[in-house]
């Protein structure tokens, strides 16, 4: 069985799985470390099979202003990379592969507000 889904946690997801445009000049990786942003009340529900996640890229020349940047170290990360706030999408919850860390509050605050002013809730 594997372990309980955690908002906030990170997780390696197959890179074949997601989304990242523009994919023209995309570097393909074997896996990628992707922050649930959905909520822990669907991840407990074994009949919803699904997951909200946003990617997470170490390329610095397509970050925007509504990335998240993320230390080396923080959440276990082995180097910085930003969260990609603007590419959030939907996986099945079987497509989480090993969990590699919890980001801290502040950083998870920082990801629900760019999507809030990304989405023009704010």
């Amino acid at each position: 069985m594997k372990p309980a889904i955690k908002r906030g946690g990170v997780y390696w997801v197959p890179d074949r799985l997601l989304a990242l445009p523009p994919d023209y000049d995309r570097k393909w990786h074997p896996r990628r470390a992707v922050v649930v942003v959905s909520g822990d009340a669907e991840h407990e529900n074994e009949d919803w099979p699904i997951v909200l996640v946003a990617p997470c890229s170490s390329q610095s020349t397509r970050k925007t202003r509504y990335c998240v940047k993320i230390g080396q170290g923080v959440a276990n990360m082995q180097k910085k990379c930003w969260v990609r706030v603007a590419a959030v999408q939907p996986i099945a919850k079987d497509d989480l592969g090993d969990y590699v860390g919890q980001l801290p509050v502040h950083l998870l605050e920082d990801i629900y507000f760019n999507l809030a002013e990304y989405t023009g809730q704010i």
